[in-house]
């Protein structure tokens, strides 16, 4: 059952390069750390941005407490009944509903300053979770990739061993036939038989191959006429 030996060699290569591939699709940290640095860049702008509103807030501030003094010292004069004349008085009363008018409006605009630092701070927040995650799953991913290339290592040279050994039992000119067609197919030079057809190219194969591969009983090289690879009938290992 030289075939069957040759074709488990090949499922254990098959794993190997599985793990290989996964070893390079969690290979991201350039894509998570070039995600970090766009955050990261997200956040000073946003930054410069709340630092002028919070500028701008300092100033609406100042400019509020100095019109709450006017407007307060003009209501204690109409209150107080220190105007001398109704004309004064009438413009004192203008005086006042200007300043309040202005109140309203420095309300508006300070609402509206503190609204826009809330919200960069939240935003500012939610991309530094955001970088804390990225930068934990980096740590996840370098856990898991080293852990994978331990296994890869030893696995790879339990796969050279089993070769070994195989050349030591498989015939040498069987070996070299399959090295051979490996070279064309290395990712496997195998192909099962399945229901009378060939895993590899899917054609159909002739009544004589599945007699001569039945009675070859997997001891010797039988290919497939079509793509080359070596036909595998795995009814005949039961």
């Amino acid at each position: 059952m030289y075939i069957k030996a040759l074709w488990e060699f090949e499922q254990k290569e098959k794993k190997i390069r599985s793990k290989e591939s996964q070893i390079k699709e969690i290979g991201t940290e350039l894509q998570i750390k070039k995600k970090i640095e766009e955050a990261k860049k997200e956040i000073e702008e946003i930054q410069s941005v709340k630092e002028g509103f919070l500028q701008r807030k300092k100033e609406l501030e100042i400019e509020n407490d100095e019109n709450e003094a006017q407007l307060s010292h003009v209501s204690s004069l109409i209150k107080g009944n220190k105007l001398k004349t109704s004309k004064e008085l009438k413009a004192a009363k203008k005086t006042e509903e200007s300043l309040m008018l202005k109140r309203e409006e420095l309300k508006k605009n300070l609402d509206f300053a503190i609204a826009e630092i809330r919200e960069k701070d939240s935003l500012i927040a939610k991309l530094n979770k955001e970088i804390n995650e990225m930068e934990k799953t980096i740590v996840e991913i370098k856990k898991k990739r080293q852990k994978l290339k331990r296994e890869l290592n030893s696995e790879v040279e339990a796969l050279k061993e089993d070769f070994d050994k195989l050349k030591r039992t498989v015939p040498e000119n069987i070996i070299r036939k399959y090295e051979t067609i490996k070279e064309s197919y290395p990712e496997g030079a195998i192909a099962i038989v399945d229901h009378g057809f060939c895993s590899n190219c899917g054609v159909q194969l002739p009544l004589e191959t599945l007699e001569e591969l039945k009675k070859g009983k997997g001891d010797k090289i039988i290919q497939c006429e079509v793509c080359g690879k070596i036909l595998y009938f795995p009814e005949i290992a039961k």
